[in-house]
């Protein structure tokens, strides 16, 4: 939300747009506020309080980026203090936390509780408590009432602690001490100290071959390498030998060597930086549809060489950090430490100083998920959006629910920056776009180097399982071709997109399975940990012997998770070294490189995963991709499941065969004339294309229309469908047969919250900002009712 406040008079020099200032918000809370507008215009309803101190030299956050935030707040419908929330580090956010203050006037004669009396006698000696030290002087997880009671009789007032949460990093420095400059001072140290104390002697001799110039080395770093302790190191100190200074140091070194570049670049590749290079002369945004391993990273590369030669800041966005260390690590060789990473798993301190250095200006690419849309750039030259149709640039839960893809445009056009979209596979309306005019179109057909697309194999397991030919989830061909590589010592993939060892536990006699107490699904079982498990809450139990419906016992586990096809596989390749990908296995804050490394390493024979294995991946040894169960995906009640099976069954074949030898893909299916089926093992995108968008005109979806969706939650559900109606009647008075719904959606509680979908369809001849506006009005006319205040609504613009 915005809030008007007083400037005082002394602050007066002090402010600007872009600078974070200290507010009191309520009677006793403070908060930080960024300065958006400065104006003269007084509240007509209430005294604004006054703000009381800037926290900034110079503004944090430029014109551009506010404007940004602004856009966000509009589009997606959401408010500027929720854009902000996110935009900001948690470093640069005040902690508050109360404190109990003895007062200087307390009254002496009055009658305290006995819990009362040690609270008074630890503040007469400290002057102040937090909350915290005072539960734990009382022994009580709660001890607010005796606060209230010591406030009510004047012995105490509650004030505010105001705390940055960033700290910098500071380390110990060691170095020689300035008197021993001289030769002859040297000599007379090394004199003192062989006679009584070798180990210093031996200590100081170490410090002075390893920091000759004595600039100072660290000081952990220096006892640890060399096997000293820190007693010999007090000793030279208090001889005065040794000086010891405390100094700040970054958190994120990177430590590599940028490789010399002189890579050159194909023809194919040549013609297409020409293009994209045509395309930004145009202003337009650029669509690079390269087909799998045809070398786009190598244009990236030189677009980027290009961007920092004028001086400029580079943001390249990547879905998903964790799966792309093998391209983090191709363009930290070409660019060394101007190249910074922007990771989720980074702690709120090393986040700090990496938004520092994209501010100052010492980062000058940043490899960053989604959330790099907010970093504050001051000369951004080149947006690079990799892999532009995945899903995971959709921000979920909480708000904003941005698309950095779309937002990344709006941001490149605000700081008059290119911007490149990249894809095998580009999302339907990106193509769209990019066959009108408002992007600019350039195709890399070939793969680099001549290298052949792989081979398909399309499989008919139900003609494989009427001949009886299958075992289990393996098709006869698939196991042949699993042992035919596994002779050649080389690698498979297989693919299947479902976690755990079966997803479904049934009983035979009335096929009751086990659900979630908390969520209308049906549990997954995990062999590893041997629970049932819910993918949407967390709850987990005991697998079930009896069925809890009609009680018989005679239950079977049903389906294919990950886990099954890597305990099945061992059964059929007993010596091969086969493992795991799926969040499981990659839980841990390393787990995930270390088992992309061990492929690269070829430790691994086949690796088993779920979509995370299609996500940008390049290994020189594998020769199969096995996609165990395409029908899954085919066939999942989505109006984009086409689309979505599309991009996953091209990505995953295009891992296999990168290098020299031609890959084999083996597509297990029921549909083996399926057009998608087709399409994917064709290699053509364009008769995907021209099927999904003529269906998409069809049915009046994406790219043809607008899509909002509105989702109401609460524990009863009763309540929600009855908010739901009373909202969908509201929004119909305007909008009619653009409204559909209320309806429950496939899964229609989750964490005991039941839902409620109202989809609405916004022409494209309609403005969309007072479309918007009508929409959340709505909203807040409903949530302005007593009857479903307690609903939640959330409202998404462009959704899925």
């Amino acid at each position: 939300m915005q809030y008007t406040y007083r400037v005082p008079q002394e602050l007066n020099e002090e402010i600007a747009v872009g600078k974070r200032v200290v507010v009191q918000f309520g009677k006793r809370k403070i908060y930080t506020g960024i300065i958006l507008q400065i104006h003269e215009n007084k509240p007509p309803d209430h005294q604004a309080k006054y703000i009381l101190s800037v926290m900034d030299n110079v503004p944090l956050f430029s014109d551009e980026h506010l404007r940004f935030w602004k856009w966000i707040a509009d589009y997606y419908m959401c408010t500027l203090g929720e854009v902000m929330n996110a935009a900001v580090p948690p470093g640069l956010k005040l902690e508050s936390q109360s404190r109990v203050v003895l007062r200087h006037d307390a009254p002496t004669e009055i009658v305290l509780d006995a819990l009362e009396i040690p609270i008074v006698t630890k503040l007469k000696e400290v002057g102040a408590l937090t909350i915290d030290e005072v539960d734990k002087i009382t022994h009580r997880k709660n001890s607010f009432k005796y606060i209230q009671s010591l406030y009510e009789k004047g012995i105490i007032t509650i004030e505010e602690d105001i705390q940055e949460r960033y700290t910098p990093k500071a380390v110990n420095f060691i170095r020689l001490a300035d008197g021993l400059g001289q030769e002859q001072a040297m000599k007379e140290a090394y004199d003192d100290l062989e006679r009584a104390a070798p180990v210093q002697l031996s200590l100081l001799m170490r410090l002075q071959m390893v920091d000759p110039d004595r600039v100072g080395v660290e000081r952990p770093e220096f006892l640890k390498e060399y096997g000293f302790s820190s007693a010999p190191l007090k000793g030279l100190m208090d001889k005065g030998y040794v000086l010891q200074e405390r100094r700040e140091v970054d958190r994120i070194i990177y430590e590599g060597q940028a490789e010399p570049s002189d890579h050159e670049l194909t023809n194919d590749q040549q013609q297409c930086l020409i293009d994209v290079e045509h395309g930004f002369k145009l202003e337009k945004p650029v669509l690079l549809h390269g087909i799998t391993s045809s070398g786009k990273t190598h244009v990236y590369i030189e677009l980027i060489r290009k961007a920092l030669d004028q001086g400029g800041q580079v943001l390249y966005l990547l879905p998903e950090i964790s799966l792309t260390t093998q391209l983090i690590r191709r363009i930290q060789a070409f660019f060394g430490e101007q190249v910074m990473v922007n990771h989720s798993r980074f702690n709120e301190n090393e986040r700090m100083e990496i938004w520092e250095k994209v501010r100052d200006g010492s980062c000058r690419v940043l490899m960053a998920p989604r959330s790099g849309i907010f970093m504050p750039f001051t000369d951004l030259k080149l947006i690079i959006v990799d892999e532009e149709h995945e899903t995971t640039y959709k921000q979920m839960e909480p708000s904003p629910r941005y698309h950095a893809r779309d937002a990344s445009i709006v941001l490149a056009k605000i700081f008059h920056a290119n911007i490149v979209l990249g894809s095998a596979t580009p999302s339907v309306e990106t193509y769209f776009n990019s066959k009108g005019i408002k992007y600019h179109l350039t195709e890399m057909k070939q793969r680099f180097s001549g290298v052949n697309l792989p081979e398909f194999t399309v499989v008919d397991m139900g003609e494989e399982r009427r001949n009886k030919r299958n075992k289990g989830v393996f098709s006869s061909i698939l196991l042949d071709r699993l042992n035919h590589i596994l002779a050649e010592k080389e690698q498979a993939i297989l693919f299947q997109n479902r976690k755990g060892y079966v997803p479904i536990t049934e009983c035979t006699e009335c096929s009751w399975s086990p659900s979630c107490v908390h969520c209308d699904i049906t549990l997954t079982y995990y062999r590893g940990e041997d629970r049932l498990r819910c993918h949407f809450c967390g709850y987990s139990t005991p697998p079930v012997t009896q069925c809890a419906a009609c009680g018989s016992t005679s239950l079977q586990m049903s389906g294919y998770g990950t886990e099954r096809i890597e305990a099945e596989l061992q059964l059929h390749f007993p010596d091969a070294r086969i493992h795991r990908l799926d969040q499981e296995t990659a839980r841990k804050k390393s787990a995930l490189e270390h088992i992309v490394s061990a492929f690269e390493k070829r430790e691994i024979d086949v690796l088993i995963g779920t979509q995370m294995i299609a996500k940008g991946l390049d290994f020189d040894n594998l020769r199969l991709v096995g996609i165990v169960d395409a029908d899954h995906a085919l066939n999942f009640p989505d109006f984009r499941a086409f689309e979505r099976s599309f991009q996953l069954f091209t990505q995953v074949a295009g891992r296999a065969g990168r290098r020299k030898q031609k890959g084999e893909v083996i597509i297990q299916t029921n549909q083996p004339a399926h057009r998608i089926i087709q399409t994917v093992t064709d290699h053509d995108y364009d008769t995907f294309y021209a099927a999904e968008i003529a269906d998409r005109k069809r049915y009046n979806y994406p790219p043809y229309t607008r899509l909002v969706r509105v989702t109401l939650k609460h524990r009863e559900r009763s309540i929600v469908q009855r908010t739901a109606g009373q909202l969908a009647y509201l929004l119909k008075t305007q909008m009619d047969d653009h409204v559909l719904g209320p309806q429950e959606p496939y899964v229609s509680r989750i964490r005991n919250q039941y839902i409620q979908i109202i989809l609405i369809k916004i022409d494209p001849s309609l403005p969309l900002s007072p479309t918007k506006k009508f929409i959340l009005g709505c909203v807040h006319q409903i949530k302005g009712q007593k009857a479903h205040a307690s609903v939640r609504i959330l409202c998404d613009a462009d959704p899925f």
